[in-house]
């Protein structure tokens, strides 16, 4: 386990780093802004992720990072079938344990999610996304990554019920 070595203190306070982004990208409504901070909230984790030795996490968040550059740019979305076969592959290919089938499904939701236009159907992706990347870091045992996700999906339930209405 990664109790306190240099590897797992450095990845706790980069998902601390991705809370503040993530709480920064709420603050925006303009969709670019708000690809912006998640792009710098996702090199963060990425980098968390690979120092857990979470190699099929972090190279999804790579590809990820990149599926948010096309998508602040084009929405169409082909891209959807692009990057979910692109992130099938490399969870094929870094395949460790069955957490990662996890954290496959969540990136698919995400992956829909940034391709969206309707900001209803947004919403809800980016909560099954969190939800399965909170049991992801639970079972990985990143405490600070269930809080990121946690306290980004409280984020997202409270623009829904408070701000939406």
């Amino acid at each position: 386990m990664f109790w306190f070595t240099l590897a797992f203190l450095i990845s706790q306070i980069l998902a601390w780093v991705a809370i503040i982004s993530d709480i920064f990208s709420f603050q925006f409504k303009e969709r670019k802004k708000i690809i912006i901070f998640f792009i710098i909230s996702a090199i963060a984790i990425m980098i968390h992720y690979f120092l857990l030795e979470r190699y099929v996490a972090a190279g999804l968040l790579f590809l990820g990072i990149i599926r948010f550059f096309t998508s602040y740019h084009n929405t169409q979305r082909y891209w959807i079938y692009i990057f979910i076969t692109l992130f099938g592959l490399a969870t094929y290919i870094l395949y460790k344990d069955i957490y990662d089938l996890i954290i496959f499904v969540g990136t698919c939701f995400i992956t829909i999610w940034v391709f969206q236009a309707n900001d209803k159907w947004l919403r809800l992706f980016m909560m099954l996304w969190t939800s399965c990347v909170i049991a992801y870091n639970f079972l990985i045992f990143s405490p600070v990554g269930v809080l990121l996700e946690t306290v980004f999906l409280i984020e997202v339930i409270w623009f829904d019920i408070i701000v939406i209405i």
